[in-house]
């Protein structure tokens, strides 16, 4: 699976050591980030930061930016990577051109793009920070870690093994915070809808709106299935479905979700329409020839 390395870097007073409940709600605040940044890059991503290890001192939360699908290109990690590192710049109106994204995108890594790439990452990069992609959310990170006087900084890097460029300063978390009391309530609530191959764990064989069990991503979650002509079909013996385990379904997989404390949290999944299933070949048993014992 495709991964990004993505570090929140927290500069302290010397000797001290943050308060932990800050940390888990910055960390919290900047996993939202991310994910509202990958929603808008692709809509049918489904991203999660892994916590690799943290350091004391100043503090670096290292993670793994992983998305729970194989298809998932380099660039596309890559762009929701440096979406992120735009909004913790000295200024982020510095960052929305080509040229500054393009250097940034050199400076961070390690390996080499082709020109191809770095000019798409580049474009993209610069819309979203136009578009002031994840605002809220990146507030949220700079008032979490405004409680807590013993950070003096906090910076973004793709490269764990150094520290970040630019450190935004205390005295910035204010300002940059603001942005944090401007969501309304249209902004807390979204709807996604994506076509999605999942596993069947558990259907309901009876008419109504039961929560079926499916699993996808290596996540176990319930949806009512609103597809009534699959229902009928399949209730009636039309649709033959095979009650082996590792069955598959592709389907049209729709996902509510609310912002509840800078956080995106699913409320409501959906499957609307049901494209086809899958059951995995079974092994048959082979036909010997008699032991001669």
């Amino acid at each position: 699976m495709m991964a990004q390395s993505l570090t929140l870097y927290l500069d302290l007073e010397e000797g001290e050591k943050p308060d932990l409940a800050t940390v888990a709600r910055a960390a919290l605040a900047f996993d939202a980030v991310v994910k509202e940044v990958a929603f808008i890059i692709d809509p049918s991503l489904s991203i999660r930061l892994e916590l690799k290890s943290g350091t004391e001192g100043s503090l670096k939360l290292n993670s793994l930016l992983k998305a729970a699908k194989d298809r998932v290109d380099r660039s596309t990690l890559l762009t929701i990577a440096f979406i992120v590192l735009g909004w913790f710049a000295n200024d982020v109106r510095s960052l929305v051109t080509q040229g500054a994204i393009e250097s940034l995108i050199n400076s961070e890594q390690n390996h080499q793009l082709s020109d191809e790439e770095v000019q798409r990452i580049a474009e993209q990069v610069a819309r979203a920070l136009n578009g002031k992609v994840a605002k809220n959310e990146v507030g949220k990170v700079y008032e979490e870690l405004q409680r807590d006087q013993r950070i003096t900084g906090v910076g973004v890097t793709t490269n764990p093994d150094k520290k970040p460029r630019v450190i935004v300063p205390r005295a910035e978390f204010d300002i940059r915070s603001e942005a944090a009391t401007e969501t309304d309530e249209a902004s807390k609530k979204r709807t996604r809808t994506t076509t999605e191959t999942v596993t069947l764990i558990s259907p309901v064989l009876v008419p109504g709106g039961r929560k079926w069990r499916f699993s996808a991503g290596g996540i176990e979650f319930g949806a009512s299935v609103k597809d009534e002509d699959f229902q009928r079909s399949l209730l009636s013996g039309q649709q033959p479905v095979a009650m082996v385990a590792g069955i598959t379904m592709s389907v049209t997989l729709q996902t509510k979700e609310e912002n509840t404390d800078g956080v995106w949290v699913v409320k409501e999944r959906n499957i609307l329409k049901v494209h086809g299933t899958k059951a995995v070949p079974v092994q048959g048993s082979l036909a010997l020839p008699p032991s001669e014992d």
